[in-house]
């Protein structure tokens, strides 16, 4: 029996109503909408800051996605780090960092969405300054400031005030020397204070010692 041709309409409905082929192409492409943007926080990190990275998909309604995350250091994927976060440990000061991440929706892998950059910024040094003791006038006051960097930059010291006492500093170690007498501590009334400063090149702490004068001793203290 010969069959009779199907209608043209009836056939775009048939072909429109077919299950499409798992895996092809036009599945991923409908699978990568899942992934709108991939945000990282803190957007200004420092060493040792832990990184999040936040994913938007294009239906927050969507139920059983799956996420996969790939963290990438200078441009080198980090195969212990698939979680939405990066350790800080193994971030320093100038590293290039972003993270990907795609859907996993029915079994089916969505495309790689990229975050933008960060960089790992500068952190401040640390200026701390501890009590001295008591100091004879006359006599020689000495001081040595603890300070320190999390990036270990080299750090440089400097004399902010006062400039014309006979204070003595070392940029390098932050050594301070400065030999008492009635005649260098004429005018300062019965306190000074010494301020002083810490850089690492990009950024600085300042900090200041209080003496307070009482009788034939100093008496060294912090405010």
């Amino acid at each position: 029996k010969k069959e009779e041709p199907v209608p043209l309409a009836e056939r775009r409905f048939h072909q429109a109503n077919e299950p499409q082929p798992r895996g092809g192409a036009a599945q991923q492409a409908e699978a990568a909408l899942w992934v709108s943007e991939v945000s990282l926080s803190p957007e200004t990190p420092v060493r040792g800051d832990d990184l999040s990275a936040s994913v938007r998909l294009s239906d927050p309604d969507a139920v059983g996605a799956a996420l996969e995350y790939e963290w990438y250091l200078n441009g080198q994927r980090q195969d212990d780090s698939w979680e939405e976060k990066l350790s800080g440990e193994k971030t320093k000061k100038g590293d290039w960092i972003y993270c990907r991440a795609r859907a996993l929706m029915a079994g089916e892998a969505g495309e790689w969405t990229k975050s933008e950059l960060v960089k790992v910024l500068n952190t401040p040094p640390e200026l701390r300054l501890g009590p001295v003791g008591e100091i004879a006038v006359p006599g020689e006051f000495q001081y040595q400031p603890d300070a320190g960097d999390a990036d270990n930059d080299e750090l440089t010291f400097e004399l902010l005030a006062p400039k014309d006492k006979g204070i003595v500093l070392d940029s390098r170690s932050g050594r301070l020397t400065w030999a008492l007498s009635a005649e260098s501590v004429k005018g300062l009334g019965e306190k000074a204070e010494i301020r002083l400063a810490v850089s690492d090149g990009e950024a600085r702490a300042e900090g200041t010692i209080t003496l307070s004068f009482t009788g034939a001793t100093k008496q060294a203290e912090l405010p």
